[in-house]
């Protein structure tokens, strides 16, 4: 790999463009957090790649023929006509939420809540959920701006400050009273509530936690004590019945303590820890401290949160400016851009459960870098910077990737130990990534280098006519979502060349301009089909699955055999950026716990909820 070299980006360049942004918003919605949504949010397109198979990604047994793992981003064919301002998912999370510039949700994969997704368990990304604020009773003008998602649960966090939850609630996760599960889209309400000038800014989500970040800069936490996650100061452990260890929990949420007289302005969470960034550049780190994720230089779980030593320098400039946690590690992005890794983030080597960072240190191939965005996934970890041409380059690494999650394409490989350059994404203009367990998302802005990028699912059926003459004539022009063909002189009007960059046919146009805010029936209606879509699908593979398991087994001639390597071959050699579908997956190597019991776990979530673990759950330490 060459080496990667990060021009020095001046520092100035970001000041003026945030200065730029603030003129646009007065004094008073600036200290009351508001006045963002005035300002038109940059938007972009969806890419994906990793692991699709959302019903057996992270199972022991992966059916090789029903994979669909992508091993480079292809741009998500289902909504690559849709203007998407933020991406979200998290290190345990096997699904993913869009947020569109009208402030529409769009879910799909193996989502937490069983309501979702009756049947075969998760919702395809190919034909995704809606699903609009007013649709939970709020106002037309209500847009979804953030959210969170952690393995079991999931939150969305509305512009009117309201915070909304589903899924697993055995610990209180959500903020809720304590049930095993909530099914539908709550409100969750706190201490916060009372007060009506206070509104949710922030929310983040670990495996059995949840934060509250209020425009006030405090944080408000929910879930269970065991690790000291919560940050209440202590675990409230005790003997149960049968030998079992309980701890407390907290429902609803209360103020995280020791953070008296500090405004906080980030938060981030991994599985079972957290870290918070306040005004001033002070980073703070609490929970289980396994591998010496919180970068406290031990293994102790801390309480409370507790400053991080690395970032209390007197130099401004070495203080933090944004924070990330993976399920074993933590990042700290210093407000020089240099990128710091604390905790277990590899299988070998340095940076591995032998020897993990104890404390924060810069990844030796991106200290030249200026990171601009950075995210960790189950065992991924990505970071955006500026390339010598003025535009981003996008760069990974991570070990034990088994889904194609780091986008590397079949020739790097599907893991690197060393930060890569994602080949498959030069000249792509990366303004956001969000990394999941299994699967990473993109959100790229449009320009000619992405209308050459491959789509999810390379083909679709359509006719080889043009669907207005219905006459087979020329080379027509194909629309970049539905991939339907139309002559030039048949369109209204009618084009003399073909467009430049991105081009949809009148009927995808129309979707893409369409608020669903507006029809909230029309959104449902889709959401119906959708969902009986998705049943039929399911019906069609079990009933293939049957069929196949009942055909007796014929002993295949030469020729068959033939072709079949042949077209392993040819799937094989498609995983590269101009191709077409991504190889067969594999079973993900569980870690270790960093030792933790892993029986303290499995005691509070009980038999139902530990049900599959035994599949990916040790993944999430």
């Amino acid at each position: 790999m060459s080496q990667i070299a990060g021009p020095s980006a001046s520092v100035a360049v970001e000041t003026e463009l945030a200065a730029e942004l603030l003129q646009k918003i007065s004094p008073e919605e600036v200290e009351a957090g508001t006045g963002a949504q005035e300002v038109e949010q940059k938007w972009g397109r969806v890419l994906i790649c990793g692991g699709t198979t959302w019903g057996t990604n992270g199972k022991k047994e992966r059916p090789a023929d029903t994979s669909t793992d992508l091993l480079f981003p292809h741009i998500l064919r289902s909504i690559c006509h849709i203007k998407v301002v933020k991406i979200i998912t998290g290190p345990a999370a096997n699904y993913a939420i869009a947020l569109d510039i009208h402030g529409i949700a769009i879910l799909f994969g193996r989502l937490p809540s069983s309501h979702f997704a009756p049947g075969n368990g998760y919702i395809s990304e190919q034909i995704p959920r809606k699903l609009s604020p007013r649709t939970l009773g709020m106002g037309r003008e209500v847009k979804w701006i953030s959210g969170a998602a952690a393995r079991s649960h999931m939150m969305l966090l509305a512009s009117d400050g309201s915070v909304w939850g589903c899924g697993n609630n055995v610990f209180g996760q959500l903020g809720l009273p304590v049930t095993p599960e909530v099914p539908k889209w709550t409100r969750i309400t706190g201490p916060w509530s009372k007060q009506p000038d206070v509104k949710i800014v922030q929310v983040t989500a670990g495996h059995s936690f949840s934060l509250f970040l209020t425009s006030t800069g405090q944080i408000y936490a929910a879930g269970s004590s065991e690790c000291g996650q919560v940050g209440s100061g202590k675990t409230g452990e005790r003997l149960l019945k049968g030998g079992k260890i309980g701890f407390d929990v907290e429902s609803p949420a209360r103020l995280v303590s020791g953070l008296s007289g500090k405004k906080i302005v980030q938060i981030a969470s991994g599985n079972q820890h957290s870290l918070a960034l306040d005004d001033e550049g002070y980073v703070y780190a609490w929970g289980f401290a396994g591998y010496s994720r919180l970068g406290l230089q031990d293994q102790k779980d801390r309480m409370v949160p507790t400053v991080v030593p690395s970032f209390t320098g007197k130099n401004e400039l070495s203080r933090g400016a944004s924070v990330v946690c993976g399920p074993t590690n933590s990042v700290v992005i210093d407000r020089q851009g240099v990128y710091y890794m604390a905790g277990k983030w590899k299988n070998t080597g340095d940076g591995s459960h032998g020897a993990p960072y104890t404390s924060f240190k810069p990844i030796h191939d991106i200290m030249g870098c200026k990171v601009i965005k950075a995210s960790s996934g189950g065992c991924t970890h990505f970071l955006t910077t500026p390339d010598p041409d003025g535009g981003t380059m996008t760069v990974g690494f991570g070990q034990g990737c088994l889904y194609g999650e780091l986008g590397l394409g079949a020739e790097v490989g599907k893991s690197s130990t060393k930060p890569t350059k994602l080949e498959g994404l030069i000249g792509i203009d990366v303004i956001d990534i969000a990394a999941g367990a299994f699967c990473t998302l993109f959100l790229a802005h449009p320009n000619a280098a992405l209308t050459e990028i491959s789509r999810w699912p390379v083909h679709v059926r359509t006719p080889d006519i043009c669907i207005v003459c219905k006459i087979k004539t020329g080379d027509p022009l194909e629309c970049e979502r539905c991939d339907m063909p139309y002559h030039l002189g048949c369109l209204n009007p009618p084009l003399s060349e073909l467009p430049e960059g991105e081009w949809f046919c009148p009927k995808c146009q129309e979707d893409m301009e369409r608020n669903p805010a507006d029809d909230v029936a029309l959104l449902e209606a889709a959401n119906v089909l959708a969902a009986a879509a998705m049943n039929r699908r399911v019906q069609a593979e079990a009933s293939k699955a049957k069929a196949k398991a009942a055909a007796p087994k014929a002993k295949r001639s030469t020729a068959t055999r033939m072709r079949t390597a042949s077209a392993s071959a040819s799937a094989k050699g498609s995983n590269s950026p101009k191709s077409a579908k991504g190889s067969p997956g594999g079973k993900r190597k569980a870690e270790e716990q960093g030792g933790r019991p892993k029986s303290r776990l499995q005691h509070e979530m009980g038999e139902d909820e530990m049900e599959d673990d035994d599949d990916y759950g040790d993944l999430y330490e």
